[in-house]
């Protein structure tokens, strides 16, 4: 199958220039720039032994065009990574948590009597059993396995494990929801910043490649673009 030459040598040089014109006009996505770089090179080809000032013209609206793509580009990065540090940044709104402090207490100090007074590899399960069926009941007593961590008699008693598995549960059904919808909202950040990143890098590698034509006004009449 024949490949379409992307300047139609049947079609006049204005018409040509229109058709250049149009498209450095509305490029948007890397493929669009793709195909602008081409179809612009390929007319300054055709065309700079015909007329300077019009493949000039064509040369400098691809330059600028360029430059405000990779400065576009990195507005919106810059947006982008805001985006995520604000997300990031967002915590949860406490002000009206239901205050249940003083379960709390009362379930810690009921651990307190159920754990042994030294810790030796001989109480080991017991202390994990009774750290694990407190977290289980749910979010009082997740907070009060938390509790034990202020007092030294009891802290090294809470592994890393316990530790863990007491943080997520002493959070509340609104608290994980809201925790859901903000890791919803940062993968969603991560992938468009990652988007804007590639597009960035592929203008800017096109950027080169423009950069580097020779302004036709200084070409030699017997030379040829690459």
């Amino acid at each position: 199958m024949t490949k379409k030459p992307i300047i139609d040598s049947k079609k006049s040089i204005i018409e040509n220039y229109n058709m250049v014109f149009q498209k450095i006009a509305h490029a948007k996505t890397v493929d669009d720039v793709r195909n602008m770089v081409a179809t612009a090179k390929a007319f300054i080809s055709m065309y700079k032994k015909v007329d300077k000032e019009m493949v000039n013209r064509i040369y400098e609206k691809l330059q600028t065009k360029m430059h405000d793509l990779i400065d576009e580009n990195a507005f919106m990065y810059e947006q982008k990574n805001n985006r995520i540090e604000e997300i990031s940044n967002r915590t949860y709104d406490y002000t009206n948590a239901k205050d249940d402090s003083q379960a709390v207490q009362n379930k810690a100090l009921q651990l307190m009597a159920q754990m042994p007074k030294v810790m030796n590899s001989n109480h080991a399960n017991r202390i994990t059993k009774v750290l694990n069926d407190s977290i289980n009941t749910g979010v009082v007593g997740s907070k009060a396995v938390l509790e034990l961590l202020k007092y030294p008699a009891y802290a090294d008693m809470v592994s890393a494990k316990i530790r863990e598995r007491a943080f997520e549960g002493s959070k509340s059904a609104a608290e994980q929801a809201f925790e859901r919808l903000r890791e919803s909202e940062l993968r969603e950040a991560e992938q468009a910043l990652a988007s804007v990143y590639m597009q960035g890098f592929h203008l800017r590698k096109m950027a080169k490649q423009v950069d580097a034509f020779k302004k036709p006004s200084n070409w030699n009449p017997d030379e040829q673009i690459a």
